[in-house]
């Protein structure tokens, strides 16, 4: 079975003779130029800090792209945006939270776009689903017959309670109150 099934063109591209592949023992060099005072360094750090040339998640090397997403430059902006391109997107929420803030800072109108073309679909996604819980926690609660989860009381009416979870083997529901609690 080929090594690139499944891989994006990028991914792909890392595969083939001739691609510069970045050693470990290279990756503080590239720190370094990350932090240099000279454009065509901290460009140079941006294109070969890409996950495509190290081939591994390091957080020094995030943390210099983040740096390099706000760095004065428009091109060194762009290269390191690039890289989340080739990279895949964080699953963390708080790196995506600073993604999602440098990207709301971007002055420069192609560096937006290209940036909103990485993570708009998830911020679209996101803001959906909050709109979706809005709703959900806005709909009055049927009412249904239960056990209450805060008095133990069993075959009263009791309602859904949105903001208390109960876990469960599967998934966490929401807490069903009595009027009687409810009121305390």
């Amino acid at each position: 079975m080929r090594k690139t099934i499944g891989m994006n063109k990028h991914q792909k591209a890392a595969h083939r003779p001739g691609e510069k592949k970045v050693s470990r023992a290279s990756i503080p060099h590239l720190l370094e130029l990350s932090c240099s005072s000279d454009v065509e360094d901290r460009l140079t750090a941006a294109q070969y800090l890409c996950p495509c040339h190290i081939q591994a998640r390091i957080p020094e090397v995030w943390d210099a792209v983040f740096r390099m997403m706000e760095d004065e430059d428009r091109k060194v902006r762009f290269a390191a945006w690039h890289t989340w391109e080739d990279g895949g997107l964080p699953n963390d929420p708080a790196v995506f939270e600073r993604m999602e803030h440098i990207y709301r800072q971007e002055k420069d109108p192609k560096v937006r776009r290209f940036a909103e073309a990485i993570i708009g679909a998830d911020l679209a996604a996101r803001v959906k689903l909050e709109m979706t819980q809005l709703h959900l926690a806005s709909l009055p609660s049927a009412r249904q017959r239960g056990k209450c989860d805060f008095c133990g009381e069993g075959d009263v009416w009791v309602t859904s309670d949105l903001t208390t979870t109960i876990p469960t083997a599967t998934l966490p529901r929401a807490a069903w109150v009595c009027e009687a609690c409810a009121q305390t």
